[in-house]
């Protein structure tokens, strides 16, 4: 425990305060009490980023198993429990209810009371950013080695890590950014059509998504460095599976739009157009699970080498 300083000990703490505040309430508005998990962008998921950031690095800085030197877990910790404070700090200014985009100015604020909760949330933030920024600077972070898991059989890059880089990339960048993902008529009985990125109008799946992305190229990168965590055949495997959960999302929210329960209530619209930006990120989301499969059975690993790979006894050899 000489590698976890008092400060990491001060952001767990704000990881438990983070994750009272994912089950608290956060507002009145129009009469009616809303948590951060329906109607306010992103906020839920920076919060559990958080949370889940401290909790899983210190108990591996404990275990010494530490992907991250001490210093630079102290930074991941820090810069995420600032998102995470900045963002809620920007909603409770700016609520979301009436306004989703960030052009609102300061009309959103208006006939809504902040809870507990939120304030709960801050606080948890604001201990997450300062400890893990402190402990960033201790003698124990300085001291701290990086120690990543590393799996025994490394065969480096090839073309189908390759594509599933690619295809992580591009379900994100054509879902999730500059391009449109639905196109609306008669929003909030409005005239004419409205054009909707997919980050604001399915923030939950935007989130779910960047995660997804990130964790396909962490490991095709460390891979491609032959400091892969797991086999090649089981790191296919994993790639496929963290591939369909982003496309199973994507879909979902092509056959399910938002529109219809936007900020958990009904809200009046015509006809909603899946635009070919979409399709284009769920088509990179199933060549990533495509380039996952093909990985895991091309590497695929025989009974014999899989036991002489953790040290056991070959029947029938010398």
């Amino acid at each position: 425990m000489q590698r976890i300083s008092i400060w990491l000990w001060v952001a767990l703490g704000g990881a438990v305060l983070q994750g009272i505040a994912l089950g608290s309430e956060f507002y009145i508005s129009g009469g009616e009490r809303k948590g951060a998990w329906l109607g306010v962008p992103h906020t839920a998921d920076l919060l559990l980023l958080s949370a889940l950031v401290t909790i899983v690095l210190l108990l591996l800085a404990g275990v010494d198993r530490s992907p991250l030197k001490g210093r630079n877990v102290g930074l991941a910790v820090g810069i995420v429990g600032l998102l995470a404070a900045l963002q809620l700090a920007y909603r409770m200014i700016v609520p979301p209810f009436g306004c989703l985009t960030y052009a609102c100015g300061l009309s959103g604020g208006s006939n809504v009371t902040l809870l507990t909760g939120i304030w709960v949330g801050l606080v948890g933030s604001v201990a997450v950013t300062l400890g893990g920024f402190l402990h960033a600077f201790t003698r124990a972070a300085r001291g701290t080695p990086a120690r990543p898991p590393v799996g025994a059989r490394q065969e480096g890059m090839n073309p189908w890590l390759g594509l599933a880089g690619l295809g992580a990339v591009g379900m994100f960048l054509f879902g999730y950014t500059i391009f449109d993902f639905y196109r609306v008529s008669g929003f909030l009985g409005q005239q004419g059509t409205a054009s909707w990125g997919g980050w604001l109008s399915t923030p939950h799946t935007s989130s779910l998504v960047l995660a997804m992305t990130v964790a396909v190229l962490v490991l095709v990168v460390a891979a491609g460095r032959e400091r892969s965590p797991l086999s090649p055949s089981s790191l296919g495997a994993l790639i496929g599976v963290l591939g369909f959960i982003a496309g199973a999302r994507i879909l979902f929210r092509m056959f399910e739009s938002p529109f219809s329960s936007a900020g958990g209530n009904s809200t009046q619209v015509g006809a909603v157009t899946i635009q070919p930006a979409a399709y284009v990120a769920l088509a990179c989301a199933v060549l990533v699970v495509v380039a996952g499969i093909v990985q895991a059975v091309t590497y695929r690993e025989a009974p014999a080498e899989r036991r002489e790979a953790v040290g056991e006894p070959v029947p029938g050899g010398a």
